[in-house]
């Protein structure tokens, strides 16, 4: 089980190492209640960083009391302190921790996703802001602003994964590498491996993904930019990513893609999905299980349809999808792409109030190429140098 130790160590990568909290910086802290002792931990590491903490405690059962009473002038509301508090904090840290997991099963998806529009401006200017923060060239009067999400162990969490508590917690110290003596120098050195492999990724113009499950797809990454994910915006991380190039002939990608990890979206699951891609936009898409579910997000708006983001997982201690999106993309030997909102500091500008990360393995038999050239072959980096050293 987790233990002070673990904690402290926890909340010392997401306020040394995520967000960089300095003297004044004002911190937002979203959680839930069975957080609490995480919670906590971080609380104190902000103030001993000189940081101002500002706590705000989500209840899953106000977000369904929520979608069970508003009206259309509810779910079209823009809710203006949120806007207030997305112009205002230097730094963001979310922890997730919920106890129920099918709440939102009974809403129809149209409801929601009406909720989730009616919130695009401070979703936008968030975004904007953390492209600010990840490429100081970036030509704009915004402050830039530091964040990292992370999911504490629930029952709720351990259950969808097919494990006890006692398991599941064990599996998140690993996902974490909290038994590492020094967490924050794990993830900062795998940043360092993880830059050099965006930089090898960015020599290049053409990627092209085929998997023995049927996967054949061409994606155009020319002038885009790649970026290492270790352990900032997401916690636990190890991931490489970019978007494709929108405006490449092809609409930046081209062809089949099957997506053998079972994928989680609003307690809605899809498993086995095929998707067809032509000129940059998904044309058919069909599911094992979750298909209606999935056609249903993808018709949402036109650039729902579209991909936002495509990136290589290289976390070593994840290996089996859990049905939480924060640990499953982020797998060792696996590869995703986002359907829907790009990140603009790769260079993928695609907006939608969508963004659904699907996963594919790269195992055995498995082969990606960067301009034709054997890039990542059964689902091992053939021009890298070794990986960081991973507890598992």
């Amino acid at each position: 089980m987790l233990t002070s130790t673990h904690l402290e160590r926890w909340a010392d990568v997401l306020v040394r190492h995520a967000t960089h909290v300095k003297p004044n910086d004002i911190v937002r802290i979203h959680s839930q209640p069975s957080a609490d002792l995480l919670l906590e931990a971080i609380y104190r590491k902000v103030l001993q960083a000189g940081g101002h903490p500002v706590v705000s405690i989500r209840l899953d059962s106000l977000s369904e009391a929520f979608y069970e009473l508003a009206q259309p002038h509810h779910l079209d509301w823009t809710n203006p302190f949120t806007q207030m508090e997305t112009e205002t904090i230097d730094a963001s840290i979310h922890i997730s921790a919920s106890t129920n997991l099918r709440g939102f099963d009974k809403f129809d998806t149209a409801i929601t996703q009406r909720a989730a529009r009616a919130q695009a401006k401070s979703r936008e200017l968030f975004y904007q802001r953390a492209a600010v923060a990840d490429d100081p060239s970036i030509d704009s009067t915004l402050k830039p602003v530091l964040w990292s999400s992370t999911l504490y162990p629930t029952n709720a969490y351990a259950q969808d994964a097919g494990m006890s508590l006692a398991d599941y917690c064990s599996f998140v110290i690993r996902a974490c590498q909290l038994n590492q003596e020094d967490p924050v120098a794990f993830w900062q050195n795998l940043d360092i491996w993880q830059t050099e492999l965006a930089a090898q990724l960015m020599t290049g113009s053409e990627l092209h993904f085929f998997t023995p499950e049927g996967t054949d797809l061409i994606v155009d990454i020319s002038g885009t930019r790649w970026l290492s994910s270790p352990g900032r915006k997401n916690f636990p991380d190890g991931e490489v990513y970019s978007g494709p190039n929108l405006s490449a002939p092809n609409g930046g990608v081209h062809g089949v893609v099957f997506f053998d990890k079972r994928c989680v979206y609003q307690g809605h699951a899809v498993r086995n999905a095929r998707i067809t891609m032509e000129n940059g936009r998904a044309t058919r898409v069909t599911a094992e299980e979750g298909q209606d579910f999935l056609i249903a997000m993808l018709d949402q708006v036109y650039g729902a349809r579209r991909i936002g983001e495509v990136a290589f997982g290289t976390n070593r201690a994840i290996s089996k999808p859990t049905g939480q999106i924060l640990y499953d993309e982020k797998m060792g030997g696996s590869f995703h792409l986002a359907f829907g909102a790009g990140y603009p500091e790769t260079g993928n500008n695609n907006k939608s109030a969508l963004h659904w990360d699907l996963i594919a393995s790269l195992g055995q038999g498995s082969r990606v190429t960067l301009d034709g050239k054997p890039f990542c072959v059964d689902g091992q980096f053939v021009t890298m140098p070794p990986e960081v050293p991973w507890l598992i």
